[in-house]
């Protein structure tokens, strides 16, 4: 079962950076564990029950490309990372 993780942030703004740099950190930490980046244009967003701007920075997981969970704020990387431990079946 396939694990993708999505950053998302404002395209004009120093979270979009911020969440690179975050999202590179996962991926040390979960290899198989795909990543992407985007930002407020993405379509994904409007299945979102808030609205998507008051969640960012966001991140939010899919499983198979369905919704799984997310999560919004800034957090350093080994919160980040420990949050991803809870989730199950992600390292599979």
């Amino acid at each position: 079962m396939a694990h993708k993780i999505v950053g998302f942030a404002f395209s004009n703004s120093n979270n979009l950076s911020y969440i690179k740099n975050q999202l590179d950190a996962i991926k040390e930490s979960f290899p198989n564990l795909e990543i992407e980046v985007s930002n407020e244009t993405d379509l994904r967003l409007d299945r979102l029950k808030t609205k998507a701007s008051n969640l960012f920075p966001l991140y939010i997981i899919y499983k198979n490309g369905v919704y799984k969970m997310h999560r919004s704020g800034k957090y350093d990387n080994t919160q980040i990372i420990d949050w991803l431990n809870t989730i199950h079946g992600l390292n599979t």
